[in-house]
């Protein structure tokens, strides 16, 4: 885990289980919120977690659910668009190579986290894509599912990501979702 290294590194002793990491992570909270750091060392350990994240070191760890190779077999007839933020460019396109998930995917959105912000991503491949009628976003976390509210498409909390349910219905998503499988109901029921 990328908190523990950090930690690991500068000497810092860790008393946070993994559980309770993910549990926090949960909630919305910052990492460095939650950590035993100082405030002083706050914005260091912040600088140093932004670029170990997305390190092909720590990205190698990531796996897929189960259901998801099945789901998004089924789902490509919907033209299937990734709207992601990250840093590392190169590495998001060797992880979803690694994960097999490219093939899946029309297109590849990509922004900086910095901006917090998928709707202009999602404006420009609009725009340049003659607009799309009946769109749905899917996501696990608050950005998603704001980006999904503000263009006014179905948005779909996945609620076994990032974040949990009662995070994610400050946002309002439409539905809420635990399992992929679940999004062909929502899909079905609202003529997609």
């Amino acid at each position: 885990m990328v908190y523990k290294d950090i930690l690991d590194f500068h000497k810092i002793p860790n008393t946070l289980l993994e559980e309770e990491f993910w549990s926090q992570k949960k909630t919305g909270r910052k990492t460095a919120e939650f950590l035993p750091i100082s405030e002083e060392f706050s914005q260091e350990f912040m600088s140093d977690w932004l670029r170990r994240i997305e390190d092909r070191t720590y990205l190698k760890y990531d796996t897929l659910f189960l259901e998801t190779p099945d789901v998004l077999s089924k789902l490509r007839k919907y033209n299937l668009v990734l709207v992601t933020l990250r840093n590392d460019k190169q590495n998001l396109f060797w992880e979803l190579d690694k994960l097999k998930l490219t093939e899946y995917f029309s297109e590849i959105l990509v922004g900086l986290p910095t901006s917090k912000n998928k709707v202009e991503l999602v404006k420009k491949y609009l725009k340049g894509n003659s607009g799309r009628n009946n769109c749905v976003i899917v996501g696990d976390s608050e950005v998603d599912v704001y980006t999904g509210k503000k263009m006014g498409f179905l948005a779909i909390a996945f609620t076994n990501g990032i974040r949990s349910r009662a995070f994610l219905s400050k946002a309002e998503p439409d539905f809420y979702i635990d399992n992929l499988n679940e999004i062909f109901k929502i899909l079905n029921e609202y003529a997609v």
